[in-house]
């Protein structure tokens, strides 16, 4: 009874100290690396998606035209890079919350009239009575209403 009791004091004992290092000796796998993001990539990928949703929305409710499909994506291009100008432009900054909103939606309502023009007059009777939402707007972006 002795030398059992001796025996399993002496194999606890050594579980205890050789626990560690059993351990430390096979390190756990690190996590994989997230991958490199793809800088010719578009910067926000949703965004390429909800523009495509929005000219097949467009296309199948006005029954657009290839060039007119054409002309609309080139003035959401060009839209796109005036809100990013007005982003990056410091003097923006200096202006308040109120003041930069009554800019961006000046610049969305221009954008709007632009795209209206590209229309025949049967199309911009449907376009007016389209759902200011309109598909692919994310929830947050959702216009409120006055």
């Amino acid at each position: 009874m002795k030398n059992s009791f001796k025996f399993s004091t002496l194999v606890a004992l050594a579980v205890v100290t050789l626990a560690p290092f059993a351990f430390a000796a096979d390190p756990a796998p690190a996590p994989a690396a997230p991958p490199a993001p793809d800088m010719d990539a578009h910067p926000r990928p949703n965004m390429r998606a909800m523009m495509k949703h929005r000219m097949e929305f467009l296309t199948e409710k006005l029954n657009l035209t290839a060039d007119q499909q054409t002309k609309i994506k080139a003035i959401w291009k060009q839209s796109a890079e005036q809100g990013k100008a007005m982003r990056d432009d410091p003097a923006n900054k200096d202006l308040s919350r109120e003041e930069r909103r009554a800019k961006r939606e000046a610049m969305m309502k221009a954008n709007h009239d632009q795209v209206r023009a590209v229309l025949t007059p049967e199309q911009q009777a449907i376009f007016d009575k389209l759902p200011a939402e309109g598909p692919g707007r994310p929830e947050g972006m959702k216009p409120k209403d006055s």
